[in-house]
């Protein structure tokens, strides 16, 4: 990319990935309104494309088509650091998606992780570890996620992140033509299956040992599972018909991601999720793989 008059790049782009919960426990609220979750999450090779380029004069805009301006996760990204900076970051943000709005994807959170990335690179910033976490957790909760690359146990409300080493997966993801409101979706779970504290936190550790010990493919499928699910599937049954279909089309296991609506199977190999893919037409799939690191990690606050 070009530099700017002082010297600073002009401007740069970074690719937001999207992410699946391979396995989703559900526990209790918590006094901050958020559940207490145990999730194995994997950043995945379908991802969106945010370009941020520096604007000096022009103040910040974001231009998305699902959400415009000030209310984009990347707008609140560059205003809340910003606020904890106490200097103008006026940046154009740019973002070309290829992730499902809705979907239970992250991409919204991915996008605005891919602006702070972005940002350090463009202003040269040399952000803490401890800093970068909680600007993007004062954001959304599954945005500290998306800071480091590779699959990761997620604990707590979203923040608590441990890096975990898996297989290479193959996975189809497909969407129904529907979109679910994650608030909605825990207060179905809440109302179907209330779960206590002394309930969750055996589950979550044993969650947690058997990811660790997880070496094959078929290792990570036994782990697959969404406490969100069920709740889902009997006020969605398109869910349920769209995962179903992923297992007749030869999933080792289907799922939903996230708090949907979208669902995921888990392949021996690329060529079996290939051939899955091309049989759920004309439903909105795609075929990917898990997004392994990239770059260096950079340490996680302590």
């Amino acid at each position: 990319m070009s530099a700017g008059d002082d010297g600073f790049s002009a401007a740069t782009e970074v690719m937001a990935p999207a992410k699946l919960n391979l396995a989703l426990l559900v526990g209790p609220r918590r006094p901050d309104g958020f559940h207490e979750i145990a999730s194995l999450m994997v950043p995945v090779t379908l991802a969106d494309r945010v370009l941020v380029e520096r604007t000096p004069g022009a103040g910040l805009d974001v231009a998305c088509d699902v959400a415009p301006g000030e209310q984009n996760l990347a707008a609140k990204l560059v205003r809340e650091l910003e606020a904890r900076l106490e200097r103008p970051l006026e940046v154009r943000v740019t973002i070309e998606k290829h992730v499902p709005h809705g979907g239970g994807l992250g991409g919204g959170s991915s996008d605005a992780a891919a602006t702070l990335i972005a940002l350090e690179r463009l202003f040269a910033l040399e952000l803490s570890a401890r800093l970068r976490h909680d600007v993007a957790a004062a954001v959304g909760s599954d945005v500290p996620f998306f800071l480091w690359p590779g699959p990761q146990l997620v604990m707590g409300r979203g923040l608590l992140l441990k890096e975990v080493t898996l297989p290479d997966l193959h996975l189809v993801i497909a969407i129904p033509d529907l979109g679910l409101s994650t608030a909605a979706v825990y207060r179905w779970r809440d109302e179907d299956a209330a779960t206590t504290l002394k309930e969750f936190v055996p589950r979550a550790r044993l969650l947690s040992a058997r990811v660790q010990a997880a070496q094959t493919v078929e290792d990570v499928a036994a782990l697959v599972h969404n406490d969100l699910e069920a709740s889902v599937t009997a006020r969605e049954p398109a869910v349920a018909e769209l995962r179903d279909r992923l297992s007749a089309a030869g999933a080792l296991v289907a799922a939903m991601t996230g708090s949907g609506a979208a669902v995921f199977g888990l392949f021996a190999n690329a060529e079996a999720a290939s051939r899955a893919r091309a049989a759920l037409a004309p439903s909105r799939a795609w075929c990917v793989s898990d997004l392994q690191p990239a770059a260096p990690r950079r340490p996680r606050p302590g």
